[in-house]
């Protein structure tokens, strides 16, 4: 026997005439909701601080850059102080060389007041983004409390609506199926009975397997000559509150968490409402559902956006590095300078690459002159100085030809 689909009519859960309408979340609950999630928009605060922590990274990769920049400055103060002995003893152009040194030492002290200054701004920049972010996570905290709230006053209604002796949960059907063209219509209701209450249990998030059913009643059924059943059935279940019904209510509210992947071209930083949560090309974090900031960070440049999360997902951000020279880190390498070779080694040129004819043709060219040489020069090597004494000597010697 082949299944057909089955429609549920779950749309109006009603217990009796008496009894309410059954439903997860109902009008005045939903209005609640809504109040909660205009009171508490962070979309514009999100996107304000994120724009400012970008500048931020940017401004501290700038202060890197000058501390190394001061750093050369000293360098090049050393180098000076060192040859000033011999240029003193030398009297090589002393005014020239105090110049220098002095314009040096001016240049390492202005670098210096600067690199202070902007150290300065940056942590006092810093200090005020972390309170942004702070006041967003205390709206978040505050808000998850009233939606916390709310779901304990649902939870409260549901459980005492479906613990009334008098609860129940009927359940309409209009479906279809395909019987053996041998059987009979009840024998085939028989058989669907259980894929029926089955199918209706997962369908209905006030049902479980465990839910009692308390009638079950063939309105109507028809079948063809090709064996395909028509069928109309009314059940009636007892409903309670279940595992289905808080992970919708979680969902609703957006109470629960989801699990996403952070993936980047390059070992990014990556932080979460400004929170540092990791540096490389692929991270795991679990994180509430809900609206984030998610920002990755990479030398001087930032990919940050505002997410609602409203599952587990990936987050892709691509960074594009050609031409520029990376950050000294850790665990990186400037490509720069992997490239070159070791100090004191020379790198060899690759050897050209040649076609079967052309390395035919190569061979053909030089092989008989080598040959010549390499005679002559065996000749050379070890008859110098020795006159031939006939013809064939002569031969031998020169490999020149006889006249005759």
């Amino acid at each position: 026997m082949r299944y057909g689909s089955i429609s549920l009519a779950l749309l109006c859960l009603f217990a009796s005439n008496s009894f309410a309408a059954l439903e997860v979340i109902n009008p005045e609950e939903e209005r609640r909701l809504t109040q909660i999630e205009d009171q508490f928009d962070i979309d514009a605060l999100l996107i304000s601080v994120n724009n400012k922590f970008t500048q931020h990274n940017k401004k501290a990769f700038d202060i890197e850059e000058l501390v190394e920049k001061i750093e050369s400055e000293k360098l090049s103060y050393d180098m000076l102080i060192t040859d000033l002995p011999k240029k003193i003893i030398a009297k090589d152009n002393l005014p020239q060389v105090y110049k220098q040194i002095e314009s040096t030492v001016n240049k390492i002290d202005e670098l210096e007041t600067r690199s202070v200054q902007e150290s300065a701004a940056l942590e006092a920049e810093n200090t005020e983004i972390l309170a942004e972010y702070n006041a967003i996570n205390s709206k978040r905290t505050e808000q998850s409390k009233q939606l916390f709230k709310l779901k304990t006053d649902i939870t409260n209604r549901l459980i005492g609506d479906l613990s009334k002796s008098s609860s129940s949960l009927p359940v309409n059907i209009n479906g279809s199926t395909e019987c053996s063209k041998y059987q009979s219509i009840t024998e085939c209701l028989k058989e669907s009975k259980s894929f029926i209450l089955t199918n209706t249990r997962n369908e209905s998030p006030f049902l479980n397997d465990k839910s009692v059913l308390l009638s079950y009643e063939v309105v109507d059924a028809n079948m063809n000559m090709n064996g395909n059943l028509n069928y109309k059935v009314a059940m009636k279940f007892k409903p309670s509150y279940n595992n289905k019904i808080d992970q919708l209510l979680n969902e609703r509210l957006g109470l629960s968490s989801a699990m996403i992947t952070l993936v980047s071209n390059v070992p990014a930083d990556w932080f979460v409402n400004g929170v540092k949560i990791g540096t490389g090309k692929e991270l795991f974090h679990e994180i509430p559902l809900g609206k984030h900031g998610i920002l990755a960070s990479y030398q001087s440049k930032d990919k940050s956006s505002v997410e609602n999360i409203e599952g587990n997902g990936v987050f892709n951000y691509t960074f594009d590095s050609s031409g520029s020279t990376l950050r000294k880190t850790n665990n990186t390498e400037s490509p720069r300078v992997a490239a070159e070779s070791p100090k004191g080694e020379i790198k060899q040129k690759p050897k050209a690459k040649y076609t079967l004819m052309a390395d035919q043709t190569s061979i053909k060219e030089t092989k008989e002159p080598e040959a010549k040489k390499s005679l002559s020069d065996r000749g050379y090597e070890y008859f110098m100085g020795v006159t031939p004494s006939n013809k064939k000597q002569n031969f031998e010697f020169t490999n020149e030809p006889v006249e005759k």
